[in-house]
């Protein structure tokens, strides 16, 4: 459908500054009888989405939560998820998006650490809700439309009803750039989650280059996400979708299903798919080109652990589009690199150049910035990166450097045109009989293996050499290897201290909600069946 284009600039201009709210009222002037989202059967035009996403945002207020107050959200991908995270920012109250997935230990953390006055739920809240909390002084409000069972509270449209606006509850409520918009938490996968304050200036900024992307291109057309929209990419890309006045299609990542992602894809011309490595594996087995018409795909992108050779191979081929990575932290509001938008084209194994408003640089244990062709820690800089955690003094102070570069934690290289690869994450380095080893290395060789979908590497205790290295691997369905060629085929690629002493293969890895494998699970479980035994 052919739609007035309004230049992403206008984005860091008035009226559009300050709370980013005002690009929803933008697109709901702009296109207020076309569909905005689309999902299980429901559609809302950008009128209702607008009468909606005030509807809660007085619900929020007549709730008693003010301007910078945090509400925590516990919502799947859905049109309710969206209102309820627009509602929040015209409000002026921090969201901080909960895993669907979590149970009463995840929320109450979370719940807890965040301040948070608030749980939104969609419906009547369930047993893991209730009992979380229990202990807490937070209040749980439901979309529905009327109250609900199991709590004595009533909902927010009906909160919103009795809700009269003064000449201090005018909407959007006022956003200054550095005020924080969104509060998620980092997945834990080294510690405790930590939340991550984003303030509107962050977002506007990720926002305006992705719909200048989008607007200056000629691939356009229908949004699909199947990415869970509590984690950032998916959340980014729903915030972008709605910016630009696109109609938006959601899927739920719980109830994945590759042969109804290939009818999306088809039915609505979607141009772009963004995905997980697991995802792409999947897609291929469900394709048929004499079944699917995905003629309007023109690129995919990928993002989370890193994806098999053999499967961006396969896939490019089978689809005809390229298959390109990525990189951003939950930290940096999505991306700080990428292939797509790098001016020298796709080069297979980089996550790309960084973005027009990136500075990065490569740095060595003294921080002193290294040449080309040599590794050390990856540090960017820039207006999308978080203005820092939440009630966390000591860890912001070690998150960035003297000269306000964020420390990303990862070992990587550029080469001499400036695209950046990763080696890996520092803190998952192996310090095995002297020898840095890092898991990435590993992990690539692995996945060069013909029989290998998935590898994960990482470091186990060992009296002699302090750490020696461990992998869990997936194969494909009709794969023959055994462990002990793979350790063979490991040692014919790399140094022998690099090869893994202990080897399995598993039906799956475990994995976060965002797709990321869960590497400390892993060295728990090898290490009382290896080391403990």
């Amino acid at each position: 459908m052919d739609r007035e284009i309004v230049p992403a600039a206008t984005l860091l201009e008035s009226p559009y500054d300050g709370n980013i709210a005002h690009f929803l009222e933008r697109t709901v002037t702009n296109y207020a009888d076309e569909t905005a989202i689309e999902h299980a059967g429901d559609r809302v035009t950008y009128r209702e989405l607008d009468a909606l996403v005030d509807r809660y945002a007085r619900g929020l207020r007549a709730s008693g939560l003010e301007a910078n107050d945090r509400a925590c959200v516990y919502i799947p991908n859905s049109i309710d998820f969206c209102a309820v995270i627009w509602a929040c920012c015209r409000a002026g109250v921090v969201a901080s998006p909960l895993n669907p997935a979590y149970r009463r230990r995840e929320i109450e953390y979370q719940v807890d650490d965040a301040d948070a006055d608030a749980i939104v739920v969609a419906g009547d809240p369930d047993d893991h809700v209730t009992t979380a909390l229990e202990p807490l002084d937070a209040e749980i409000l439901s979309t529905a439309e009327s109250d609900v069972d199991n709590t004595s509270w009533a909902s927010l449209p009906a909160r919103a009803d009795a809700f009269e606006q003064d000449a201090d509850g005018a909407f959007p409520v006022e956003r200054g750039d550095d005020d924080v918009f969104l509060q998620p938490y980092t997945s834990g996968t080294t510690g405790d989650p930590k939340g991550v304050l984003l303030t509107h200036r962050n977002f506007r900024v990720q926002i305006a280059n992705s719909v200048s992307s989008y607007t200056a291109s000629p691939i356009q057309g229908d949004g699909l996400i199947i990415l869970p929209m509590y984690h950032l990419t998916g959340l980014l890309h729903m915030l972008t979708a709605l910016s630009a006045g696109r109609t938006l299609h959601l899927l739920r990542p719980d109830q994945w299903d590759p042969e109804r992602v290939l009818q999306a894809l088809e039915e609505h011309d979607v141009p772009a798919f963004v995905g997980v490595a697991t995802m792409f594996n999947d897609l291929l087995d469900a394709y048929d080109p004499d079944e699917y018409d995905l003629e309007s795909l023109e690129r995919a992108g990928q993002g989370g652990d890193k994806l098999p050779k053999a499967v961006q191979a396969e896939f490019e081929e089978q689809f005809g589009v390229t298959l390109s990575e990525g990189y951003g932290l939950t930290e940096t509001t999505a991306a700080t690199h990428t292939l797509r938008q790098s001016t020298l084209g796709h080069r297979a194994g980089s996550i790309g150049q960084p973005v027009g408003h990136t500075r990065s640089k490569i740095v060595d244990e003294t921080g002193d910035e290294l040449p080309a062709g040599e590794e050390g820690e990856l540090l960017v800089q820039g207006p999308q990166v978080m203005k820092g955690y939440y009630n966390l003094p000591e860890a912001n102070e070690k998150a960035f450097t003297d000269d306000g570069y964020l420390r990303t934690g990862d070992i990587a290289w550029r080469d001499e045109d400036n695209y950046h690869y990763i080696v890996g994450r520092e803190k998952e380095m192996i310090l095995t009989a002297g020898y840095n080893v890092y898991p990435r290395e590993i992990e690539n060789a692995l996945y060069d293996h013909p029989d290998v979908l998935e590898a994960a590497v990482f470091g186990v205790p060992d009296e002699r050499r302090g750490e020696t290295v461990a992998a869990a691997v997936t194969t494909t369905d009709d794969a023959t290897v055994t462990t002990d060629d793979l350790e063979e085929y490991v040692l014919g690629e790399l140094a022998p201290y690099k090869h893994p002493r202990y080897v399995e293969i598993r039906e799956e890895l475990p994995k976060t909600g965002s797709g990321k494998v869960q590497k400390p699970v892993l060295r728990e479980e090898f290490s009382e069946t290896y080391v403990n035994e």
